[in-house]
Protein backbone atom coordinates (compact mmCIF):
# COMPACT_ATOMS: atom_id res chain seq x y z
CA UNK A 1 0.00 0.00 0.00
CA UNK A 2 1.29 3.27 -1.06
CA UNK A 3 2.10 5.09 1.97
CA UNK A 4 1.12 8.69 0.08
CA UNK A 5 -1.71 7.94 -1.72
CA UNK A 6 -4.47 6.38 0.08
CA UNK A 7 -7.29 8.26 -0.46
CA UNK A 8 -10.21 7.98 1.67
CA UNK A 9 -12.47 5.35 -0.40
CA UNK A 10 -9.25 2.83 -0.36
CA UNK A 11 -8.88 4.15 3.27
CA UNK A 12 -12.51 2.76 3.86
CA UNK A 13 -12.38 -0.64 2.17
CA UNK A 14 -8.78 -1.55 4.08
CA UNK A 15 -10.26 -0.64 7.18
CA UNK A 16 -13.51 -2.90 6.32
CA UNK A 17 -11.39 -5.87 5.51
CA UNK A 18 -9.30 -5.89 8.37
CA UNK A 19 -11.83 -5.57 10.49
CA UNK A 20 -14.22 -8.38 8.89
CA UNK A 21 -10.67 -10.34 8.86
CA UNK A 22 -11.08 -9.90 12.70
CA UNK A 23 -14.27 -10.68 13.13
CA UNK A 24 -14.99 -13.21 10.74
CA UNK A 25 -18.00 -14.93 9.24
CA UNK A 26 -20.43 -14.84 11.32
CA UNK A 27 -20.35 -11.10 11.18
CA UNK A 28 -21.03 -8.27 7.74
CA UNK A 29 -18.86 -5.73 7.55
CA UNK A 30 -19.85 -2.97 5.57
CA UNK A 31 -20.00 1.14 4.79
CA UNK A 32 -22.67 3.17 4.80
CA UNK A 33 -22.71 6.99 4.26
CA UNK A 34 -25.09 8.99 6.87
CA UNK A 35 -26.61 12.11 6.10
CA UNK A 36 -26.51 13.78 9.72
CA UNK A 37 -27.69 17.01 10.91
CA UNK A 38 -26.98 20.34 8.90
CA UNK A 39 -26.28 18.82 5.79
CA UNK A 40 -23.21 16.76 7.26
CA UNK A 41 -22.39 13.24 5.76
CA UNK A 42 -20.45 10.82 7.36
CA UNK A 43 -19.05 7.66 6.87
CA UNK A 44 -20.27 4.90 9.02
CA UNK A 45 -19.19 1.42 9.47
CA UNK A 46 -21.51 -1.37 10.58
CA UNK A 47 -20.64 -4.66 11.75
CA UNK A 48 -23.77 -6.75 11.28
CA UNK A 49 -23.83 -10.05 13.47
CA UNK A 50 -25.55 -12.57 11.37
CA UNK A 51 -28.12 -13.47 14.32
CA UNK A 52 -28.74 -10.42 15.52
CA UNK A 53 -31.21 -7.30 13.83
CA UNK A 54 -29.49 -4.24 14.94
CA UNK A 55 -25.69 -3.19 15.07
CA UNK A 56 -24.04 -0.10 16.29
CA UNK A 57 -22.20 2.44 13.42
CA UNK A 58 -19.36 3.80 14.11
CA UNK A 59 -17.75 6.68 11.82
CA UNK A 60 -14.46 6.69 10.89
CA UNK A 61 -14.26 10.11 9.00
CA UNK A 62 -12.06 11.54 12.03
CA UNK A 63 -9.54 8.63 11.74
CA UNK A 64 -8.38 9.29 8.34
CA UNK A 65 -6.10 12.13 6.96
CA UNK A 66 -3.78 12.48 4.20
CA UNK A 67 -0.73 10.40 4.02
CA UNK A 68 -2.13 7.58 6.12
CA UNK A 69 0.15 4.70 6.53
CA UNK A 70 -0.71 0.58 6.56
CA UNK A 71 0.21 0.82 10.03
CA UNK A 72 -1.91 3.41 11.03
CA UNK A 73 -4.75 1.33 9.59
CA UNK A 74 -4.05 -1.71 11.49
CA UNK A 75 -4.46 0.17 14.43
CA UNK A 76 -7.55 2.11 13.77
CA UNK A 77 -9.13 -1.11 12.87
CA UNK A 78 -8.28 -3.08 16.44
CA UNK A 79 -9.97 0.18 17.76
CA UNK A 80 -13.20 -0.02 15.95
CA UNK A 81 -13.24 -3.80 16.63
CA UNK A 82 -13.08 -2.78 20.67
CA UNK A 83 -15.75 -0.13 20.46
CA UNK A 84 -17.84 -2.87 18.32
CA UNK A 85 -16.82 -5.38 20.82
CA UNK A 86 -18.43 -2.85 24.19
CA UNK A 87 -20.91 -1.92 22.20
CA UNK A 88 -22.27 -5.46 20.41
CA UNK A 89 -26.35 -5.82 20.64
CA UNK A 90 -26.85 -9.38 22.62
CA UNK A 91 -30.07 -9.67 21.76
CA UNK A 92 -32.28 -8.69 18.80
CA UNK A 93 -33.93 -5.02 19.50
CA UNK A 94 -37.70 -5.39 19.49
CA UNK A 95 -38.97 -2.28 17.30
CA UNK A 96 -42.52 -3.56 16.97
CA UNK A 97 -43.89 -0.47 18.71
CA UNK A 98 -42.92 1.74 15.67
CA UNK A 99 -44.89 -0.07 13.20
CA UNK A 100 -48.61 0.66 15.40
CA UNK A 101 -49.36 4.16 15.59
CA UNK A 102 -51.21 3.56 18.88
CA UNK A 103 -47.87 2.25 20.33
CA UNK A 104 -45.54 4.36 18.84
CA UNK A 105 -47.01 7.87 19.84
CA UNK A 106 -46.38 7.18 23.05
CA UNK A 107 -42.50 7.84 22.32
CA UNK A 108 -42.90 10.45 19.79
CA UNK A 109 -40.75 13.06 21.11
CA UNK A 110 -39.12 16.65 19.73
CA UNK A 111 -35.66 18.03 18.92
CA UNK A 112 -34.61 21.06 17.57
CA UNK A 113 -32.23 21.80 14.26
CA UNK A 114 -31.53 24.96 12.09
CA UNK A 115 -34.32 25.52 9.64
CA UNK A 116 -31.87 27.23 7.07
CA UNK A 117 -29.00 24.12 7.35
CA UNK A 118 -31.65 21.63 6.53
CA UNK A 119 -33.60 22.29 3.82
CA UNK A 120 -33.35 19.53 1.87
CA UNK A 121 -34.55 17.85 5.16
CA UNK A 122 -37.28 19.26 6.01
CA UNK A 123 -38.58 18.64 2.86
CA UNK A 124 -39.03 15.21 3.97
CA UNK A 125 -39.95 15.47 6.98
CA UNK A 126 -42.99 17.09 9.20
CA UNK A 127 -41.63 20.36 11.06
CA UNK A 128 -43.12 23.38 12.94
CA UNK A 129 -40.86 26.08 12.30
CA UNK A 130 -39.85 28.34 15.30
CA UNK A 131 -37.98 31.72 14.26
CA UNK A 132 -35.04 30.19 12.20
CA UNK A 133 -35.06 26.78 13.94
CA UNK A 134 -37.34 23.57 13.65
CA UNK A 135 -39.35 21.68 15.70
CA UNK A 136 -38.45 17.36 14.09
CA UNK A 137 -39.95 14.56 15.46
CA UNK A 138 -38.39 10.78 16.15
CA UNK A 139 -39.09 7.86 17.65
CA UNK A 140 -37.00 7.29 21.43
CA UNK A 141 -36.03 4.14 21.84
CA UNK A 142 -36.53 3.63 25.73
CA UNK A 143 -35.61 -0.16 26.09
CA UNK A 144 -32.74 -1.82 26.60
CA UNK A 145 -29.35 -0.76 25.85
CA UNK A 146 -30.90 2.17 24.41
CA UNK A 147 -32.88 3.85 27.12
CA UNK A 148 -33.47 7.16 24.82
CA UNK A 149 -29.90 6.91 23.42
CA UNK A 150 -31.36 5.20 19.89
CA UNK A 151 -34.01 6.86 17.59
CA UNK A 152 -35.48 6.93 14.68
CA UNK A 153 -36.10 10.25 12.42
CA UNK A 154 -40.07 10.46 11.67
CA UNK A 155 -40.40 11.15 7.87
CA UNK A 156 -43.80 12.27 5.92
CA UNK A 157 -44.08 8.41 4.46
CA UNK A 158 -44.72 7.43 8.27
CA UNK A 159 -46.79 9.98 8.94
CA UNK A 160 -48.93 8.90 6.12
CA UNK A 161 -48.99 5.17 7.51
CA UNK A 162 -49.88 6.22 10.78
CA UNK A 163 -52.54 7.76 9.17
CA UNK A 164 -52.08 11.44 11.49
CA UNK A 165 -51.06 15.22 10.54
CA UNK A 166 -48.70 17.71 11.33
CA UNK A 167 -50.46 18.85 14.71
CA UNK A 168 -51.56 15.59 15.77
CA UNK A 169 -47.35 14.96 16.13
CA UNK A 170 -46.80 18.16 17.66
CA UNK A 171 -49.29 17.77 20.26
CA UNK A 172 -47.88 14.20 21.40
CA UNK A 173 -44.38 15.23 21.18
CA UNK A 174 -45.09 18.54 23.33
CA UNK A 175 -46.76 16.01 26.21
CA UNK A 176 -44.21 13.51 25.96
CA UNK A 177 -41.33 14.82 25.45
CA UNK A 178 -40.78 16.80 28.73
CA UNK A 179 -41.41 13.48 30.36
CA UNK A 180 -39.45 11.47 28.75
CA UNK A 181 -35.89 13.61 28.59
CA UNK A 182 -37.15 16.05 31.65
CA UNK A 183 -35.29 19.15 32.00
CA UNK A 184 -32.15 20.26 34.12
CA UNK A 185 -31.09 24.02 34.47
CA UNK A 186 -27.48 23.88 36.44
CA UNK A 187 -25.33 27.10 36.95
CA UNK A 188 -22.28 26.87 34.39
CA UNK A 189 -20.04 26.74 37.88
CA UNK A 190 -21.75 23.53 38.62
CA UNK A 191 -21.43 22.41 35.13
CA UNK A 192 -17.49 23.71 34.21
CA UNK A 193 -16.63 22.08 37.78
CA UNK A 194 -18.10 18.48 36.94
CA UNK A 195 -16.49 18.43 33.74
CA UNK A 196 -12.97 19.28 35.01
CA UNK A 197 -13.47 16.38 37.57
CA UNK A 198 -14.37 13.80 35.14
CA UNK A 199 -11.88 14.95 33.05
CA UNK A 200 -9.22 14.70 35.94
CA UNK A 201 -10.75 11.25 36.97
CA UNK A 202 -9.91 10.34 33.42
CA UNK A 203 -6.35 11.31 33.29
CA UNK A 204 -5.91 9.77 36.97
CA UNK A 205 -7.47 6.55 34.84
CA UNK A 206 -5.40 6.81 32.28
CA UNK A 207 -1.95 6.52 34.53
CA UNK A 208 -3.13 4.18 36.93
CA UNK A 209 -4.20 1.58 33.79
CA UNK A 210 -8.21 1.74 34.67
CA UNK A 211 -7.62 1.49 38.32
CA UNK A 212 -10.18 3.88 40.15
CA UNK A 213 -8.89 7.08 42.07
CA UNK A 214 -8.02 6.74 46.06
CA UNK A 215 -9.06 8.70 48.74
CA UNK A 216 -6.38 11.30 48.37
CA UNK A 217 -6.80 11.57 44.81
CA UNK A 218 -10.46 12.09 45.05
CA UNK A 219 -9.81 14.95 47.53
CA UNK A 220 -7.11 16.43 45.46
CA UNK A 221 -9.33 16.91 42.12
CA UNK A 222 -11.74 18.00 44.21
CA UNK A 223 -9.31 20.90 45.38
CA UNK A 224 -7.94 21.41 42.00
CA UNK A 225 -11.06 21.85 39.92
CA UNK A 226 -12.92 24.09 43.08
CA UNK A 227 -9.49 26.40 42.55
CA UNK A 228 -9.82 26.46 38.37
CA UNK A 229 -13.80 27.15 39.48
CA UNK A 230 -12.60 30.32 41.89
CA UNK A 231 -10.58 31.73 38.81
CA UNK A 232 -13.07 31.57 36.08
CA UNK A 233 -16.01 32.96 38.69
CA UNK A 234 -14.45 36.46 38.08
CA UNK A 235 -14.09 36.74 34.43
CA UNK A 236 -17.95 34.58 33.91
CA UNK A 237 -21.04 36.13 33.66
CA UNK A 238 -24.18 34.84 35.89
CA UNK A 239 -24.37 31.70 33.34
CA UNK A 240 -26.83 28.75 33.53
CA UNK A 241 -26.90 25.35 31.35
CA UNK A 242 -30.66 24.22 30.12
CA UNK A 243 -30.99 20.71 29.00
CA UNK A 244 -32.07 17.51 29.64
CA UNK A 245 -31.33 14.73 32.27
CA UNK A 246 -29.88 12.46 29.36
CA UNK A 247 -28.23 15.72 27.91
CA UNK A 248 -29.23 14.55 24.67
CA UNK A 249 -30.68 16.82 22.28
CA UNK A 250 -31.91 19.17 25.14
CA UNK A 251 -32.20 22.74 23.49
CA UNK A 252 -35.45 21.54 22.83
CA UNK A 253 -36.27 22.16 26.63
CA UNK A 254 -36.42 25.83 25.98
CA UNK A 255 -39.87 24.87 24.68
CA UNK A 256 -41.37 22.75 27.33
CA UNK A 257 -43.98 24.53 29.07
CA UNK A 258 -43.59 26.67 31.76
CA UNK A 259 -39.36 25.81 32.11
CA UNK A 260 -38.71 29.49 30.68
CA UNK A 261 -41.17 30.98 33.05
CA UNK A 262 -40.09 29.24 35.86
CA UNK A 263 -36.76 30.26 35.60
CA UNK A 264 -37.66 33.64 35.19
CA UNK A 265 -39.45 34.33 37.78
CA UNK A 266 -37.19 32.51 39.79
CA UNK A 267 -34.11 35.01 39.01
CA UNK A 268 -37.02 37.78 38.42
CA UNK A 269 -35.60 39.23 35.52
CA UNK A 270 -35.34 38.60 31.58
CA UNK A 271 -32.93 36.89 30.23
CA UNK A 272 -30.60 35.81 27.21
CA UNK A 273 -30.91 32.14 25.50
CA UNK A 274 -27.52 31.35 23.47
CA UNK A 275 -27.99 28.38 21.99
CA UNK A 276 -24.55 26.34 22.51
CA UNK A 277 -25.39 23.28 20.59
CA UNK A 278 -28.52 20.99 19.88
CA UNK A 279 -28.14 19.26 23.33
CA UNK A 280 -28.24 22.77 25.72
CA UNK A 281 -28.73 26.26 25.60
CA UNK A 282 -27.07 28.86 28.01
CA UNK A 283 -29.33 31.11 30.01
CA UNK A 284 -28.02 34.51 30.75
CA UNK A 285 -30.00 37.09 32.89
CA UNK A 286 -30.10 40.62 31.50
CA UNK A 287 -28.27 43.73 32.91
CA UNK A 288 -28.72 47.24 31.95
CA UNK A 289 -25.16 47.05 30.25
CA UNK A 290 -25.72 43.23 28.64
CA UNK A 291 -23.62 43.53 25.07
CA UNK A 292 -26.13 41.73 22.50
CA UNK A 293 -22.44 41.53 20.00
CA UNK A 294 -20.42 39.77 22.77
CA UNK A 295 -22.99 37.26 23.07
CA UNK A 296 -23.59 36.99 19.79
CA UNK A 297 -19.69 36.46 19.43
CA UNK A 298 -19.56 34.14 22.38
CA UNK A 299 -22.29 31.59 20.91
CA UNK A 300 -20.24 31.87 17.40
CA UNK A 301 -17.06 31.05 18.83
CA UNK A 302 -18.63 27.92 20.80
CA UNK A 303 -19.61 26.82 17.49
CA UNK A 304 -17.05 27.23 15.48
CA UNK A 305 -14.16 25.90 17.98
CA UNK A 306 -16.00 23.40 20.33
CA UNK A 307 -19.22 22.51 19.07
CA UNK A 308 -18.90 18.96 16.00
CA UNK A 309 -20.57 20.52 12.96
CA UNK A 310 -23.73 17.91 12.97
CA UNK A 311 -24.60 19.37 16.16
CA UNK A 312 -24.44 23.33 16.14
CA UNK A 313 -28.01 24.43 16.41
CA UNK A 314 -27.70 28.31 15.60
CA UNK A 315 -25.51 31.37 15.19
CA UNK A 316 -28.00 33.25 17.14
CA UNK A 317 -29.11 34.74 20.36
CA UNK A 318 -32.88 34.61 21.57
CA UNK A 319 -34.63 36.29 24.30
CA UNK A 320 -36.69 35.72 27.09
CA UNK A 321 -39.91 38.35 27.81
CA UNK A 322 -41.35 37.72 31.13
CA UNK A 323 -43.88 39.93 30.18
CA UNK A 324 -44.61 38.84 26.93
CA UNK A 325 -43.88 35.18 28.42
CA UNK A 326 -42.43 34.56 24.53
CA UNK A 327 -38.25 33.84 23.42
CA UNK A 328 -37.43 36.51 20.98
CA UNK A 329 -34.75 36.09 18.01
CA UNK A 330 -32.77 39.01 18.48
CA UNK A 331 -30.42 38.00 15.37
Amino acid sequence: MNNTSVNFTSFTQAVIKKLQEMLGDNYSVFSQNVKKNNGIELTGVIAKRKDCNASPTIYIDKFYHGGITEEEIKKIAHILYDDFQAAEFEDNVDLSGFTEFEKAKKKIVFKLVHAGQNRELLSMIPHKLFHNLALVFFYTVQEAPFYGKASILIYNSHMCQWNTNLEQLYQISMENTPVLFPSVIDSMQKVMRSILEEGLKEDILSEKNGKEAGLFEEEWIEKVAGQMMKDMDEMKLPMYVLTNRQKLYGAACMLYPGVLKAFGEKTGRNFYVLPSSVHEVILVPAEADTDERTLREIVTEINHTQVAEDEVLADSIYYYSRNEDKILWLS
